[in-house]
């Protein structure tokens, strides 16, 4: 019992040293507090993040609960259809089956 109690708590701080080393600048995080927000910087032991547009918070990086890592840069956008491309042809939907009506009992 004891064995077992000792190597999830290895576990743990195994996983807690991980998600605090895969903070990075551009990454998105959750805070324990349920806050979202984009990592602009990393000190020592805080890292601040910006929530929304223009609003930055300066927190504790142990506060952070999750991490997503940063998205590339240069994305390309999708191209819309040409003119010229034709449509796919819209396929029929079926309609339900009818319902059947409820048995009747007899005696």
């Amino acid at each position: 019992m004891i064995l077992f109690m000792v190597l999830s708590n290895k576990k743990r701080k195994k996983q807690a040293e991980d998600l605090q080393t895969s903070i990075a600048v551009g990454s998105t995080v959750m805070l324990t507090s349920g806050v979202y927000g984009k990592v602009t910087s990393i000190d020592a032991d805080r890292i601040v993040i910006e929530s929304t547009p223009g609003t930055k918070l300066s927190v504790n990086k142990l506060a952070v609960r999750s991490v997503e890592a940063a998205k590339p840069a240069a994305e390309k956008p999708v191209a819309a259809k040409s003119a010229t491309q034709k449509a796919a042809p819209k396929t029929a939907t079926k309609k339900p089956a009818a319902k059947k009506p409820a048995a009747t009992k007899t005696k």
